[in-house]
């Protein structure tokens, strides 16, 4: 007679899968709080979901021209704000960066609730034969 080992790991695979989910919500209200705060403030930086990507929206950051910044517009303000180093350049690095790291998140809960559907699929095929 065989003996029957159960191991709970589609259901341990969810649980991770619902814990990432909510790392997933409070990354990307938190880049979302300082997207829209700096927007506020007038940085001259734009954010636009690029459609869906699996189970959350890819967003894409990018640089705009603004009126009336938070910085001087002389040349000691244009020296700040522009080239690689500057300010709107590492502005636009980090929230993209941002978006992407929630974005990575949900997309890695999809794969462990997927791997979960498996296991479960697995585990009661072998449970039949």
């Amino acid at each position: 007679m065989a003996q029957v080992i159960t191991v709970d790991s589609a259901a341990g695979l969810r649980a991770a899968a619902a814990d990432m989910d909510g790392v997933y919500e409070a990354i990307s209200h938190t880049v979302t709080t300082l997207y829209e705060t700096l927007t506020r403030l007038g940085d001259p930086i734009s954010a636009v979901p690029s459609g869906t990507s699996g189970s959350g929206s890819a967003t894409v950051v990018s640089s705009t021209d603004s009126p009336r910044p938070p910085w001087a517009t002389d040349a000691t303000g244009r020296k700040f704000a522009t080239g690689a180093s500057g300010y709107v350049a590492m502005s636009v690095d980090l929230l993209q960066g941002g978006f992407d790291l929630a974005q990575t998140l949900t997309e890695f809960a999809k794969g462990m609730r997927q791997a979960a559907d498996g296991l479960q699929g697995a585990d009661e095929f072998s449970a039949r034969r």
